[in-house]
């Protein structure tokens, strides 16, 4: 699998999880936000969010390369990423801005994600294995 294979896989990814999200826009009426967080306590979740994630990605990489773990899959945290990101936004939305329903849009977007997930992990992905 080469870089370009890995970029198309990501391309087709983000490009279904955003013609799914504006479907879900325009089917169940949400608003959009112009801000990227509800509020303080979801920027502060998101930042902190951003270091666990980090850290855990660099001690995988250091056991991978130290030789403690054989596989290590970098599409595969490529696409967790969005996932864990979606799932903190889902969560600050369902408590403090649940009647906008922007909550739907993540839910879709998490679906999306761990469909496209499994069906890389079926397919090998997509035969480029």
């Amino acid at each position: 699998m080469n870089f370009i294979d890995v970029l198309i896989i990501i391309a087709v990814l983000f490009i279904s999880a955003f013609l799914i999200e504006l479907l879900m826009i325009k089917l169940f009426n949400i608003t959009i936000r112009k801000e990227r967080y509800i509020n303080e306590q979801h920027k502060k979740r998101y930042k902190q969010f951003i270091i666990v994630f980090s850290v855990i990605m660099l001690v995988l990489l250091m056991f991978y390369l130290l030789g403690f773990i054989i596989i290590f899959i970098p599409i595969t945290f490529i696409i967790l990423y969005p996932i864990a990101s979606a799932l903190v936004d889902l969560i600050m939305e369902w408590k403090y801005a649940r009647e906008d329903r922007r909550y739907i849009v993540s839910i879709s977007n998490i679906m999306v994600y761990i469909t496209f997930l499994i069906v890389l992990f079926i397919t090998d992905f997509f035969g480029m294995v």
